[in-house]
């Protein structure tokens, strides 16, 4: 029996636009909730930064946020796990960071920060603008990011790269730090999180709290920061859509995010 979904958001619970769940999946996640398995999203998104998901499907449970950062529990309104890095660890990357002409954000407390002498460095080229303009009206704008976060315990670090040479360079460089994991969730960021912070570690602890099984574990993903998850449940999907990783890592391939996958995925497990 599944007890627990647990749902990347853009790319595999929402449609193209990064926003909207089809009626396909909304129904699915519905009867499996009626049928007792709990719901969680699973996302690199800070959790003021998730849009109306949550009201599209009230079924949710949980929010993995933060790339796995920290679990929030919606019924209860309260953190029930977080892994964040130490503030002094978090401060070298950042710095690091800001050596660069580049945008980032970074998320404190399921909230997320960007400075906004970086926002010219910011572009829209790659997601639609309806999603950015809902991200955004979730963000706090500060004039010195580090001034503003000083002392705080950071859940994650997302710089924009959109130059391949650079955003090789700086991936290279950031897997050097050993106090760091570092994935990606879309093609120009690089997720940044403390160690043994990922999507993975994040279900496991949930599933502990529970008292759930690997085995009664369902996951959905579509790039390289689902791997962890989609590797911890018996039922790892990814997503037609998937990157190429994502896809050798699943023991399951469904259906695209445009095609409702989600929706066919659970179908094909649960009824």
């Amino acid at each position: 029996m599944v007890k627990l979904i647990a749902l990347d958001m853009d790319g595999t619970l929402t449609s193209e636009d990064h926003i909207t769940v089809s009626d396909e999946n909304r129904a699915a996640l519905k009867k499996a909730h009626e049928s007792g398995a709990l719901i969680a999203i699973a996302t690199g998104r800070a959790r003021s930064i998730i849009g109306n998901v949550c009201e599209q499907v009230p079924e949710i449970d949980y929010i993995i946020h933060s790339n796995g950062a920290a679990v929030y529990d919606r019924k209860q309104k309260r953190t029930v796990y977080e892994n964040a890095m130490p503030w002094n660890s978090a401060k070298q990357v950042i710095e690091y960071l800001c050596s660069f002409d580049i945008f980032m954000e970074i998320y404190e407390n399921g909230q997320s920060y960007a400075e906004e002498k970086r926002a010219q460095f910011f572009s829209d080229e790659e997601l639609p603008k309806e999603f950015l303009d809902e991200a955004l009206k979730g963000m706090v704008v500060c004039e010195d990011i580090i001034k503003t976060l000083n002392g705080k315990s950071i859940e994650k670090i997302t710089p924009h790269i959109f130059d391949k040479a650079l955003y090789n360079e700086i991936w290279d460089r950031l897997k050097t730090f050993d106090d760091l994991e570092v994935t990606t969730s879309f093609s120009v960021g690089i997720d940044i999180t403390g160690k043994g912070a990922d999507k993975g570690s994040a279900m496991k602890a949930l599933c502990d709290t529970l008292g759930i099984s690997p085995d009664e574990c369902m996951a959905f993903g579509d790039e390289s920061n689902d791997i962890p998850m989609i590797n911890f449940a018996k039922y790892g999907f990814a997503m037609g859509n998937a990157s190429d990783a994502c896809k050798a890592a699943a023991k399951y391939v469904t259906k695209s995010n445009a095609e409702s996958g989600v929706a066919h995925g659970i179908n094909r497990i649960m009824f």
